[in-house]
């Protein structure tokens, strides 16, 4: 477990519960027992990014130790915890009085909320970039996506963004139409809702706050190639020897083979066996080794040895390790799904 990483994930969560609890504080006026606490959440809006970016970042590299760029993720947060200082200071009778000003609950004024949402949409798809590149990395390196893909964090910034929407709605249809009560109630639902599916995610999925680790390749893996020494010749050469060990040895069929392990047994660096699975078979790491595995199930599928297995027992036997990731490739290199191909046989 990445549990760095997991510290980041844990402070997101508290930021979120603080905000639910602020929520129920404001939308229930409870505010008016307890005036201190007004504009707890003023601030850490500006915190949201920067510690779904670090959960993101440190999660991908593995790193476990911030440095000082990284600090400076918080410099927004910090600069406004600053500027709400005087607000901080007021009296408890000054700050109700706040609520009902020209400004709202907003405590300042409403270039600052929409510099909070603007901040936040930046860090979003910063993480969004940083997914992308990652899966590009993922192909280039493993033959299966399914212990290292992110598709939950893709969807955790969907839920925020979603989050945003129905808030910011039911917001602006509390000041046009009253029924802050109601409208209150409902984003403390979604708030509520979101918070605890992501703890239920946690539990039903034991890898969603798992540590993803990159095997070392030691050298670039570019598409740009041109300090690698390789001639047409000699790449071809070698091309000829990777796609002799595929068909003899079959090295597909180990689930978890990794772009350092069929180089061992091509007997050249990572990088020039990226070099030239990109360049002769067009294809990455990932859509190259699979290439195999959907011909080694079509071949099997059709075989006299086969009958006694199902189709998935075909799958998995040919390499594949899941239904879902031998259903969605075997689709994509063919067009149709395993079972359709087997209909279609007979």
């Amino acid at each position: 477990m990445n549990h760095f990483s997991n510290r980041f994930m844990g402070f997101l969560m508290m930021v979120f519960s603080l905000d639910l609890a602020m929520a129920s504080f404001i939308g229930f006026k409870s505010y008016i027992t307890f005036p201190y606490f007004i504009g707890l959440d003023f601030t850490i809006t500006l915190l949201y990014g920067p510690l779904l970016f670090l959960y993101a970042k440190t999660l991908i590299s593995g790193q476990e130790k911030l440095n000082l760029q990284d600090y400076l993720h918080f410099a927004p947060f910090l600069f406004l915890l600053v500027y709400a200082i005087p607000y901080y200071a007021l009296s408890g009778e000054e700050k109700i009085g706040l609520i009902s000003s020209e400004y709202g609950i907003a405590y300042g004024p409403p270039m600052i909320t929409y510099l909070k949402i603007g901040i936040s949409l930046v860090y979003i798809g910063i993480v969004l970039i940083q997914i992308f590149q990652y899966r590009n990395k993922v192909k280039d390196n493993f033959s299966s996506l399914d212990k290292r893909n992110l598709d939950w964090l893709q969807w955790f910034i969907l839920g925020m963004v979603i989050l945003a929407i129905v808030t910011t709605t039911t917001t602006f249809l509390s000041s046009m139409f009253g029924g802050d009560v109601l409208y209150t109630k409902i984003n403390l639902l979604g708030i509520t809702i979101y918070v605890y599916s992501i703890g239920y995610m946690g539990l039903r999925q034991p890898e969603f706050f798992a540590k993803i680790e990159f095997e070392d390749t030691k050298e670039d893996s570019s598409p740009r190639y041109s300090k690698s020494g390789l001639d047409e010749k000699t790449g071809l050469e070698l091309m000829g020897r990777l796609t002799e060990i595929m068909t003899s040895e079959k090295p597909y069929i180990n689930n978890e083979l990794s772009l350092s392990q069929l180089s061992g047994l091509v007997g050249i660096t990572t990088h020039n066996l990226t070099e030239i699975i990109n360049s002769y078979a067009d294809k990455n790491f990932y859509d190259f080794v699979n290439s195999y595995r959907v011909e080694e199930v079509k071949k099997r599928i059709t075989d006299k040895k086969s009958e006694n297995l199902t189709i998935l027992g075909i799958g998995l036997e040919s390499g594949f390790n899941s239904k879902s990731s031998f259903n969605s490739v075997f689709k994509k290199h063919t067009g149709i799904t395993p079972s359709e191909f087997k209909k279609s046989l007979s």
